[in-house]
């Protein structure tokens, strides 16, 4: 792994740390509107993780072209290569990039 890149790369964290660091994230970013968290579904991930060579996902932070918070997905060979073409015109072509999670807030569980 010394690309970094591993089938196990990440780890669980308890409820407690999870709790800690959600909470330092919306005290350096109070507003109620701030986005703190974008669902998506497994089939997007399991479509990923579908391709050819593909161990992982990487989620680059982004924004599109009218300034909006985005997320784009990835996936991600042994060697660390994303797997894409960003000269693609259509989706799914040359490796699937996803995005279009769904975002809370508004959607956000009951315990926000």
């Amino acid at each position: 792994m010394a690309n970094g890149i591993s089938p196990d790369a990440g780890s669980p964290i308890s409820g407690e740390t999870a709790k800690r660091w959600i909470a330092n994230h919306r005290e350096r970013h109070p507003a109620p509107d701030e986005k703190i968290a974008c669902f998506y579904g497994s089939e997007i991930f399991n479509q990923i993780l579908a391709q050819p060579g593909c161990v992982g996902i990487r989620i680059y932070f982004a924004f599109d072209d009218n300034g909006a918070q985005q997320k784009v997905l990835v996936g991600v060979d042994a060697a660390g290569n994303n797997i894409w073409d960003l000269n693609a015109t259509e989706p799914g072509e040359g490796g699937l990039i996803a995005d279009y999670g769904t975002w809370c807030p508004p959607y956000c569980p009951p315990e926000k």
